[in-house]
């Protein structure tokens, strides 16, 4: 998926990031504008948590930051920064299983945005039933990827929601195309039988 059309042009970015390596911040403030979102987002549908997300996304702005000397170009801001907070996602997902603390203990604060899962519902639907349904849907999704392993989670979210082709994911993720569709087999799998579960206990 072509990420970069839907944010900055390709010749305003490459202006944008020699500014930034001149030192300019403001140059380096407009690419944190244009991606901050997507980053965020992508953050989000990973780990399932909005302050984990934010940091997450925080982290591979400033290591963007940090790369800007060295960073010339061979893959788009967007592609890189894909790739920067999916495996960054991925090391929290796995931290968070160490500590045996996955998921279990969530903020009970209301986030002052909507879960991107929810606002994914569609648009078509404008009934208050339609939308109660469709919150419950997008609950039971994000409780059943919450399940998965970290590595399958990421595949199955960069492919059925974000809409990588299989060689975009193995790319941001530093896996052989063929690892990344075991990975997603198993990650359908699973998910259809968590869904099913958790279905059954609606």
């Amino acid at each position: 998926m072509d990420t970069t059309s839907l944010l900055v042009h390709p010749q305003t970015e490459k202006i944008l990031l020699d500014q930034a390596r001149e030192g300019q911040e403001r140059a380096f403030a407009q690419l944190v504008e244009a991606h901050s979102e997507r980053a965020i987002a992508l953050a989000w549908r990973l780990v399932g948590h909005r302050e984990d997300a934010e940091e997450i996304a925080q982290e591979a702005f400033l290591r963007l930051y940090h790369a800007l000397a060295t960073f010339r170009g061979e893959s788009s801001v967007a592609t890189w920064l894909y790739r920067t907070v999916s495996r960054l996602a991925i090391d929290h997902l796995r931290r968070e299983q160490m500590t045996k603390r996955l998921f279990f203990f969530r903020s009970s604060a209301p986030s002052a945005r909507p879960d991107p899962l929810e606002t994914a519902a569609d648009p078509s639907t404008n009934s208050p039933l339609d939308r109660l349904l469709a919150k419950e849907v997008a609950n039971r999704m994000q409780l059943v990827l919450n399940q998965l392993p970290p590595q399958q989670k990421a595949v199955f979210v960069l492919r059925h929601l974000e809409e990588l082709s299989l060689k975009e994911i193995a790319e941001t993720l530093n896996l052989e195309e063929g690892t990344v569709k075991a990975h997603l087999h198993r990650a359908v799998g699973r998910f259809r039988k968590e869904y099913c579960k958790a279905k059954g206990r609606s």
